[in-house]
């Protein structure tokens, strides 16, 4: 899937009620529709995010903004992301912080 949005998402694990967030989620182009599923890192039963939002400037705190900064006000630089959760890591196309 080429041209996908990438989002913020919130996400519950229906079987061990652990939650998490991520600021690697993908959207299907002009929707809110994740396209992959991420697996909970207590149990690895895998999910689509129950709420995901845009992305916000860490610098200015806006969507969609022309800042220098690319940082993202959900991203923490020492949080890596789990390659081996990600439904689409795992596909064959790894996501831009893939550590």
């Amino acid at each position: 899937m080429s041209n996908l949005r990438r989002m913020y998402g919130y996400f519950r694990c229906d079987k061990c009620n652990h939650g998490w967030e991520s600021s690697q989620v993908y959207c299907r182009p002009g929707t809110e529709t994740a396209a992959y599923k991420q697996g909970c890192s207590t149990c690895e039963t895998e999910f689509f995010p129950y709420r995901v939002e845009r992305l916000r400037c860490s610098l200015c705190g806006e969507t969609d903004c022309d800042c220098e900064r690319d940082d993202d006000r959900h991203i923490d630089p020492t949080k890596h992301h789990r390659a081996d959760l990600c439904q689409k890591c795992r596909s064959g196309r790894p996501c831009q912080q893939c550590f």
